[in-house]
């Protein structure tokens, strides 16, 4: 029996009845979190949604998250996961270093109101999503990431065709054959982050594209290779120098989307620890942000070259810099989505803090990643005043969670920023997160 096999054996052997409350209860949190932060990015991106979709054409069948026109299922997907990425907002897992919600889901809605598909399937297709996604992520990490790949783009590929073709009731065969596809289609490199690229969303796009085409060519019976994993030319070898065999196929006593952090602020998860000790430094007494002439960090080196520049380039390059979350959660005391775009990512006295930020790898540090990731943040000031913070599971991880308050307040935000109401905002919460039994068609 082949890796693949067995991989696939794993996965398609999880019934609706296996999955335990807590799971459930997570899924459901994911779901609104994403839908609410895809409304958000909805509202941003709206003008290039709307030329993107004319240029893409298509039926009309389903309407985006967010929209009430209808455009092609495939551009209903795409511009899901566009939407979805675009406010760095969406939840994630540290072990893999993945952002599983946002491609499966703006896969798995509008296919499930196309197909008039059942809670039940939609809750199994998600459970086997996620842990298609984040099995295979964590199992070729760090080494996959190191090496200049964006997991998102790659390994959600995979578990957008796996949630796909099981909340579809495909057969066994043809899941494998699913994931087989979408291993062939999977690819996107951090080469999004630099410069003044918007790039980062279409590898979140293209995951969730590319993984609903994946089943699709499965069900109209294109096989796959025996082994898409293993081989010269396959997935892991392809991806990554070394991978875990043990978290590949390997039982657990949870599911995978336990392991899920919420983000509370708008910027990339590696910033948040920083952006908390700031929060927690600005507080103290005798703190004075006009008096700062020295930042000083040290974190685990992963960051180092992808999350520790200091020239800003634009709302992109903002929120995924260190300094840049740094400086305006200083300054300002929180990190939204107006702390990441003008006119605070060019404002002068913002910009000079950013440029005070000297971050510095620790190999100590790196030691406990994946299992924490932890900033040691100093800040002194003129008057020879020093104010140090240790931040290691920021707000929004599993040790940490969000309250059920401060999920409906996130979503609230969300919501509002995409230009729904407040009553609005509170009957779906109350929807998603109350009822035992959902239809999916009322999630819009």
């Amino acid at each position: 029996m082949t890796l693949t096999d067995r991989f696939i054996n794993r996965i398609y052997s999880i019934k609706f009845e296996d999955i335990t409350p807590s799971a459930i209860q997570m899924v459901k949190t994911c779901l609104i979190d994403t839908f609410g932060v895809t409304i958000a990015g909805a509202k941003c991106l709206k003008l290039k949604d709307d030329a993107l979709v004319n240029l893409l054409g298509g039926d009309e069948v389903v309407s985006p998250i967010g929209s009430t026109e209808k455009t092609s299922l495939l551009n209903a997907i795409f511009i899901n996961g566009l939407n979805s990425h675009f406010l760095e907002l969406d939840d994630g897992v540290r072990y893999g270093v993945i952002h599983p919600s946002a491609p499966l889901f703006s896969a798995l809605l509008p296919v499930a109101q196309v197909n008039g598909v059942k809670w039940s399937q939609f809750l199994l297709g998600a459970i086997c999503g996620y842990e298609t996604s984040i099995r295979l992520a964590s199992a070729i990490q760090p080494y996959h990431y190191s090496a200049g790949f964006h997991p998102t783009a790659t390994c959600c590929t995979l578990g957008v065709a796996v949630g796909v073709a099981v909340m579809l009731g495909y057969s066994r065969d043809e899941v494998k054959d699913a994931f087989s596809a979408a291993s062939i289609a999977s690819y996107g490199t951090l080469k999004v982050l630099e410069d003044v690229s918007e790039l980062k969303p279409y590898n979140c796009a293209k995951a969730a594209m590319n993984g609903y085409i994946a089943a699709a060519m499965a069900k109209a019976g294109f096989a796959g290779p025996k082994d898409a994993l293993l081989g010269d030319t396959g997935f892991l070898k392809m991806m990554s120098s070394h991978y875990n065999e043990e978290i590949l196929i390997g039982e657990r006593d949870y599911f995978y989307v336990e392991k899920i952090y919420l983000k509370p602020y708008a910027s990339c998860r590696h910033t948040h620890p920083e952006i908390e000790a700031a929060f927690k430094i600005r507080t103290e007494e005798g703190f004075d942000i006009k008096k700062v002439n020295r930042i000083y960090v040290q974190t685990y080196k992963g960051v180092i070259g992808k999350h520790d520049g200091n020239d800003i380039l634009g709302e992109s390059s903002a929120r995924m810099s260190i300094p840049y979350s740094i400086a305006v959660a200083l300054l300002t005391g929180k990190a939204g989505i107006a702390e990441f775009e003008a006119p605070y990512i060019n404002d002068p006295f913002v910009l000079k803090l950013n440029k005070m930020v000297v971050i510095e790898g620790n190999e100590e540090l790196s030691m406990l990643v994946p299992d924490k990731r932890v900033a040691l943040m100093t800040v002194g000031q003129t008057d020879g005043k020093e104010f140090s913070c240790r931040v290691e599971y920021p707000k929004g991880e599993p040790e940490n969670p969000l309250s059920h308050e401060e999920l409906y307040a996130k979503f609230s935000a969300m919501s509002l920023h995409g230009g729904k109401t407040e009553e609005w905002s509170k009957n779906l919460f109350d929807y998603i997160t109350k009822n035992e039994n959902i239809n999916v068609n009322k999630i819009n």
